[in-house]
């Protein structure tokens, strides 16, 4: 039976946080500079944005009675800078929370705070950017776009 699926928002996964990267990369100039030669972040592995990316986190609503979390990342064992990257999903009930209609955009608000805290305790060794969703989850009328796909 296929259940009817509504993809909430997603969030990236990163192998380690900008802050930290960018401090390898610093190090890294200082220790491979030369009169002739300046290493540059093309070299060192491109844009923290894109080439940190190792998974991603799918919030969506399974069968109207669900909020799930899906989790795809690099097929890679062993996670470093790259820039061919191949995702597969690692986990389609990553974190699994139970909702009604009954419940008011508070409650809707609290629960994907919930599962968020999940997957980053779950990913203890990863970085999960969130903040565009700590931008926005307490301004988002969550009860509509959840409700209606129940």
């Amino acid at each position: 039976m296929l259940l009817n699926t509504k993809l909430l928002f997603e969030l990236p996964v990163y192998r380690l946080d900008k802050n930290t990267y960018y401090e390898k990369y610093n190090e890294y100039v200082d220790n491979n500079s030369t009169p002739d030669y300046n290493p540059s972040i093309h070299t060192f592995g491109g844009k923290w944005e894109y080439n940190e990316i190792i998974g991603y986190l799918k919030f969506y609503i399974s069968g109207g009675t669900q909020i799930r979390v899906e989790y795809s990342e690099t097929d890679a064992k062993r996670k470093r800078k790259t820039r061919k990257k191949i995702f597969v999903l690692n986990s389609d009930s990553f974190c699994v929370r139970q909702i009604s209609k009954k419940m008011d955009n508070i409650d809707f608000v609290k629960i994907i705070k919930e599962c968020i805290e999940h997957c980053k305790n779950r990913l203890s060794n990863r970085y999960v950017d969130t903040t565009f969703i700590d931008n926005t989850v307490n301004y988002t009328d969550w009860k509509s776009v959840i409700v209606e796909t129940i």
